[in-house]
């Protein structure tokens, strides 16, 4: 890692959010002043939209996957396709043919729109998230100790899906593949790591080691109190942390104990600081994520959470403009 002049940072709003930055400044010029570092390009997202969902009679949604969902600001799982720990009448969709059909043509369009931006293919729900919308999630966790064998033919079946998927975002020029899974909540690990251990770290292992063979960076998005797996994910190949969540983790200790073996993005806390702090405070805390993670490099400033309509828009203006001040260091 090599520190860089600048900081470099990410900044993406809702529409109501960029309205109302618009309206504080009198005009949209701000908006030729956004960073054009990291790019995000969407290949599967949780549901494989781009294939539609089946509205239900009950106002339900059925995914591709088999999963029913009952959609709002937070997605609810109604009812997933494995009622039992068996995977006798089940597949996955066809990946390849999701790719073929519509995520291709899309990633190629954004991919001839970001040239000058470090882009960032992204693959949502991995092993844990995938794992438990098709089974469910209390069920999935009793089935770590009450049905191991279901437990590692499941995630198998996950990470050679996955693996697939990750073949088809190799053929479009990304700089790094990100994945999601959110296997700890705000407290600490949901299982422990004796099962993150056996069931998860192999096979991340391998879908890490098949990104870093195509030459391209490794970055895993994970909420929540993520550092009792952090030294695990590091050893299976992962370059680069993202969320980095303030409320669940001390992120300037993460820093020094973590900082030489890994790269952080996020940092800033959106359901606390962003949310109820002074724009003031926000400035305060933007410059301090700069002037320590950012240094010796490796880091990427970003809320931790998105940008909704909740956040007071002057607190998303003193983000954006401390952001893009050089760093005092």
């Amino acid at each position: 890692m090599r520190e860089s002049a600048e900081v470099p940072y990410y900044l993406e709003l809702c529409d109501s959010q960029a309205a109302a930055v618009s309206v504080h400044y009198g005009s949209e010029a701000w908006k030729a002043d956004l960073p054009k570092y990291v790019k995000k390009i969407i290949a599967v997202d949780n549901f494989m939209s781009d294939w539609g969902l089946e509205k239900q009679e009950d106002g339900t949604e059925r995914d591709s996957f088999g999963c029913v969902w009952k959609r709002g600001a937070v997605d609810f799982l109604v009812r997933p396709p494995l009622a039992e720990p068996s995977l006798s009448s089940f597949s996955l969709p066809d990946v390849k043919a999701y790719y073929s059909k519509s995520a291709d043509r899309r990633m190629r369009e954004e991919m001839a729109a970001s040239t000058e931006s470090f882009r960032v293919g992204v693959h949502s729900f991995g092993l844990f998230e995938r794992a438990w919308s098709l089974r469910g999630f209390e069920p999935l966790l009793m089935d770590f100790y009450d049905s191991p064998t279901f437990c590692e033919d499941l995630l198998e079946q996950i990470a050679c899906w996955m693996l697939e998927s990750v073949e088809a975002m190799l053929r479009h020029p990304l700089d790094a593949i990100m994945l999601t899974d959110d296997y700890a909540d705000q407290r600490g690990m949901i299982f422990g790591l004796d099962i993150f251990r056996t069931l998860f770290k192999p096979r991340w292992k391998r879908i890490f080691g098949r990104i870093h063979e195509a030459g391209v960076y490794t970055v895993l998005h994970v909420c929540g109190n993520a550092e009792p797996a952090l030294g695990d994910l590091i050893e299976c190949g992962l370059d680069c942390v993202e969320s980095v969540q303030p409320e669940a983790m001390d992120v300037y200790k993460l820093k020094k104990q973590y900082g030489e073996r890994i790269r952080f993005w996020g940092g800033l806390g959106i359901q606390g600081l962003m949310t109820f702090g002074t724009d003031r405070q926000v400035r305060e805390e933007v410059t301090k994520l700069k002037r320590l993670l950012g240094s010796g490099g490796g880091y990427i400033l970003s809320t931790a959470k998105e940008i909704d309509e909740n956040i007071p828009v002057g607190n998303v203006v003193a983000y954006f403009e401390e952001a893009r001040r050089p760093v005092d260091r």
